[in-house]
């Protein structure tokens, strides 16, 4: 057994490991298996030395370990910061790279909301925070413009990179030290593209999307390329955007009209619009203004003189005006748009809409309704509306909602669009045209006889003319310009309910139900319609049967300048026969042919405002029972107009006709905006003849006829029938005067037949006090 150890024990010392862990220190020899002692020392020295090596060791490999560790955590920061500032530049740049690729979209960015305009460009709303930017270019605006706006924000503007890092040093020292956003330290080129892309947060990402934008905008354009889109694009407060806007706004003169005082002032806003606002405080925006002119002074720009000349001129300025023009037209623009485009593209797609509205026009038809509503007050006339169109393109040239928008209640609402009121005789050309299709013509008699009709439910109906007289056999002609009620409503027996509604739909009106709602007191003005339906039925007749829908823009564009204009709705060709349409033309247009209902010189006869020749229109007037409403429609070749006038509470009119209410309105307008230019005539369509007829009878004239009138027929359906009359005879011998008996006699007769036609129904006035039935 010991023996056993001994060699166990020398085998082990003949192993290197103690050698290898003694670092250089003698190891001691056993000699003796049984020297245990000497084992034991040997032992504890050794493993005393293995832990002085392994903590060498470990301090060795942790000390050149831990460098490397720090050098590698260092190059992955600056290897990450670099990847994730590339990453940043590369999604910046591409995210942005529409925006940058024009001065204009880079200046629209920040469009919303929508701006309407006129058709002549005139800003009529900016509706939802839109703001409209009118580009002038650099080489129009002052010099002096241009060096004070580089004194105030960016003196060293063309000689840096688009950044700088001293600024931004500067501005980030004093914004520490004065616990506060005191001082900017962006260049003009980066306040360009915060205020046209970025937001305006303080953040380190924002700063740097700032500097890789305002370096790539500098490889993009010139520097004065670069200033041009500054000044049209910065905000100088009051909604001014861009410096013609705020030249506009605070000094009523264009930018390249600016005095250097002026030039100063606005050069300084862009620092607080707000708060250097001369309307909010005037000696604030006079310091800014004298910081800017000395800073100009100090930089050469401009000499003492100058600047105590700038200084001393007084600040004239006014006020913005928020005033909305067109105010019933606008709103109902806004309406159709967001029908179209959608909420959200009205409210911050940024649009800008050229409307077909001229804003002379309808300041004209503004103050000839207010003017005209005023005049019949005393008449309890309260309301009116105009709506004015080109009946070739359906363009809305004016549209007057009421007598005064800001009249409380009732003003702000659009009748003219909106407004659904009962028409009175302006409708019978409807129910005419349809007889017209079914054979009908101007020289077609009617009998204006008494006539009693049932309504259905046990009671009658029992239509009576507008002045309660019946006149015998009268021809279309006349019972049409004279708006008798009685042969229109026998016209409308002639051609149906069904038929005329069908008319009607065809050239325009929207608004009427089916035909089991109406009687015969349909073609009277029992149904509700608007007045832009009025409008564009009657523009049918006026383009020859065509019906062209209303229009109220011309362009929408989106924040880019991009046409996003939506086709129009197609017209309807033959909406009507062009001869029929021709036919009523030319009766609603026979000023000879509405006496005696009318005097010759009414409000529907036009004339040449400068030469007094008369201009061709055709026009009719209507009058609700107990005069609720009233009306005038008529046109020329190139303009329809439509006016109602009434009381928003549906109150009856004292007395007051179509002839009296709504017609000088439309005849007042209509010669302002014809012109004095050589007045248009109405073209003819091809299949129509003209051939003269009685007036009494309608028959074909005969050559000794001399109560004649000229009338329009389809050339297929020219009558053949003559009137009955005989030809001239040669003179008699005169016959021996009646006694004085005889003569005295017939007298008698003549006074008794005309007590007699007296007393008739037919010429008595109205003795019960009843409302006056609807007509003219």
């Amino acid at each position: 057994m010991a023996k056993s150890k001994r060699q166990k024990l020398r085998k082990r010392q003949q192993q290197p490991f103690y050698e290898t862990l003694s670092l250089g220190l003698p190891t001691p020899r056993i000699d003796s298996a049984y020297d245990w002692k000497a084992a034991s020392d040997f032992g504890a020295a050794a493993g005393a030395d293995l832990q002085r090596f392994l903590r060498r060791l470990y301090r060795f490999f942790w000390n050149h370990r831990a460098r490397a560790i720090y050098l590698a955590i260092i190059a992955a920061g600056i290897l990450t910061a670099t990847i994730a500032g590339l990453t940043v530049a590369a999604s910046t740049y591409a995210f942005y790279a529409t925006d940058l690729s024009s001065p204009a979209a880079l200046m629209a960015k920040k469009q919303v909301g929508t701006t309407i305009l006129d058709r002549n460009g005139q800003v009529l709303y900016e509706a939802y925070g839109a703001q409209h930017i009118i580009i002038d270019p650099l080489g129009t605006l002052p010099m002096n413009l241009r060096n004070a706006t580089l004194a105030a924000e960016d003196p060293n503007f063309y000689s840096e990179p688009g950044f700088s890092w001293r600024g931004m040093a500067r501005a980030a020292l004093v914004d520490v030290t004065q616990h506060g956003e005191v001082q900017g330290g962006s260049t003009l080129t980066q306040q360009l593209i915060k205020n046209s892309l970025l937001s305006s947060d303080k953040s380190f990402t924002r700063k740097f999307k700032e500097i890789v934008l305002a370096t790539n905008l500098e490889q993009r354009y010139s520097k004065n390329q670069i200033l041009e889109m500054y000044l049209n694009e910065t905000y100088y407060g009051e909604g001014a955007n861009g410096i013609e806007a705020a030249a506009q706004t605070y000094f009523h003169t264009p930018a390249s009209k600016l005095s250097l005082s002026q030039s100063a002032l606005l050069a300084g806003l862009p620092l607080g619009p707000s708060r250097l606002d001369p309307n909010v405080d005037l000696t604030a925006a006079t310091q800014r203004r004298d910081f800017v002119l000395d800073r100009m002074l100090t930089l050469g720009q401009i000499t003492r003189e100058q600047a105590a000349s700038a200084k001393a001129e007084p600040i004239v300025f006014y006020a913005q005006n928020y005033d909305i023009k067109a105010p019933w037209f606008v709103f109902y623009v806004l309406d159709q748009l967001t029908k179209q485009y959608g909420d959200t593209a009205v409210k911050q797609g940024g649009l800008t809409v050229t409307t077909t509205l001229d804003l002379k026009d309808e300041q004209t038809a503004e103050g000839i309704v207010s003017a005209q509503i005023s005049k019949l007050g005393s008449h309890n006339l309260t309301n009116g509306a105009l709506v004015s169109m080109e009946p070739g393109s359906g363009d809305i040239l004016a549209m007057v909602g009421s007598a005064n928008y800001n009249a409380p209640g009732w003003g702000a609402y659009n009748v003219a669009a909106y407004g659904l009121r009962q028409p009175g005789s302006s409708f019978k050309p409807f129910a005419y045209l349809t007889a017209f299709a079914k054979g009908w013509n101007g020289a077609t008699t009617i009998l204006d006889a008494p006539m009693v009709l049932p309504n259905g439910d046990g009671t009658t109906y029992i239509p009576e003319n507008y002045d309660l007289r019946f006149h015998g056999t009268v021809t279309v002609r006349t019972a049409l310009d004279n708006s008798l009620n009685i042969p229109a409503v026998k016209t409308l027996q002639f051609a149906g309910i069904p038929g005329t509604l069908k008319t009607a739909s065809a050239m325009g009106i929207t608004t009427l139900g089916s035909p089991n709602q109406y009687g015969l007191s349909l073609v009277l003005g029992a149904g509700e319609v608007t007045p832009l339906d009025m409008a564009t039925a009657y523009g049918t007749i006026a383009n020859g049967g065509t019906k062209v829908p209303s229009r109220y823009a011309l362009k929408v564009a989106d924040r880019y300048g991009n046409n996003i204009t939506k086709p129009a709705v197609a017209a309807t060709p033959n909406a009507i026969d062009a001869r029929y349409a021709y036919m009523m033309t030319n009766i609603l247009s026979d000023n000879h042919a509405r006496q005696p209902e009318f005097p010759f010189n009414s409000p529907l006869r036009l004339t040449n405002v400068t030469t007094g020749v008369e201009i061709p229109a055709a026009a009719k007037t209507g009058t609700t029972n107990d005069f609720r409403d009233n009306w005038t429609v008529g046109y020329t070749p190139g303009i329809v107009t439509a006016v109602w006038a009434g009381n928003s509470n549906n109150t009856p009119m004292q007395n007051v006709d179509g002839i009296t209410g709504a017609a000088p309105i439309w005849h007042d307008y209509m010669e302002s905006v014809v012109g004095s230019g050589a007045p248009q005539t109405f073209s003819v369509p091809a299949g129509v003849t003209v051939a003269n007829v009685c007036t009494s009878g309608g028959g074909l004239a005969n050559p000794w006829d001399t109560a004649v009138t000229a009338e329009v027929f389809p050339t297929d359906k020219v009558p053949t029938n003559h009137c009955n009359s005989s030809a001239p005879t040669a003179s008699p011998s005169p016959s021996p005067s009646p006694s004085p008996a005889t003569s005295l006699g017939n007298s008698i007769k003549q006074l008794l037949k005309d007590a007699a036609n007296a007393a008739s129904p037919s010429s008595t006035p109205n003795p019960s006090g009843r409302n006056t039935p609807p007509g003219n």
